[in-house]
């Protein structure tokens, strides 16, 4: 299972059997960055009334992490297919 999800996830695919779960982890990963950042009841706040800035560095910190994971995701894949012997790398960009 572990390969079909990494192949998915790179196709940009969510296979069905998580859709349920994605809003769910996103809401609590962003309260967890908020938490990170001193706003532990963020989840509960208004949004409203909160500067622009604090809301950015939310989504900044969301998009940082969820970027590094993805890279560490691209990178176990690749040195897979490299310790498989199979490196279909595609055509040169």
């Amino acid at each position: 299972m572990r390969k079909d999800l990494v192949k998915a996830a790179a196709n940009g695919l969510v296979p069905k059997d998580l859709e349920p779960y994605v809003k769910p982890a996103l809401d609590k990963f962003k309260n967890e960055m908020a938490a990170e950042l001193g706003m532990p009841d963020y989840d509960t706040i208004d949004k409203g009334e909160l500067p622009s800035r604090m809301n950015g560095k939310v989504g900044g910190n969301m998009t940082h992490k969820m970027v590094s994971f993805a890279e560490a995701v691209l990178a176990w894949n690749y040195r897979q297919q490299l310790e498989s012997g199979n490196n279909d790398e595609g055509a040169d960009t």
